[in-house]
């Protein structure tokens, strides 16, 4: 009995020290990503950049899926490929953005400027454009949404197979 209580004691103060130094990384690795600038942030896998400045950067095969970008200027980054599904882009600049092949289905796009911005191929299936600014059927017809997809009155996102 004294040995299996000698066991479990040393095993609890083994979890304890672990949990210790996995806390002490956390710590460290937020504060690594926080002296980041936000591009490399993006680059370095933080989904979430809110207000970040991100103006005329190279993105392209990058990932913010599931991310709060809330009101991040994205205009004129190069977003080939770029996984964005299941994001919040409310308020988001992509004037001039390239989106070209990059997915945004099932994001939210309220009140986000797409003024001049390429969407060939781009997914958009299930997206809520509703409220987008700047979106014409031109570029709708290059990208790829579905029935689920919302886009502001007058206009239609086409299906893709």
């Amino acid at each position: 009995m004294r040995f299996s209580l000698k066991i479990l004691a040393l095993s609890l103060i083994g979890l304890a020290l672990a949990l210790a130094a996995a806390s002490r990384f956390d710590t460290a690795a937020a504060q690594t990503m926080a002296s980041l600038g936000p591009v490399e942030r993006i680059k370095a896998g933080d989904h979430n950049c809110p207000g970040c400045d991100l103006h005329g950067a190279d993105l392209s095969n990058q990932c913010v899926k599931g991310g709060d970008l809330t009101g991040a200027d994205f205009s004129g980054v190069n977003a080939h490929y770029m996984c964005m599904s299941l994001a919040n882009f409310t308020r988001v600049n992509f004037k001039g953005a390239d989106l070209t092949g990059a997915n945004l289905a099932h994001s939210n796009l309220t009140d986000a400027d797409l003024t001049g911005a390429v969407l060939d191929i781009t997914s958009i299936k299930g997206a809520d454009l509703s409220r987008a600014k700047g979106l014409t059927q031109a570029q709708l017809d290059q990208a790829c949404g579905d029935k689920d997809t919302k886009v502001p009155a007058g206009l239609k996102a086409k299906s893709c197979s």
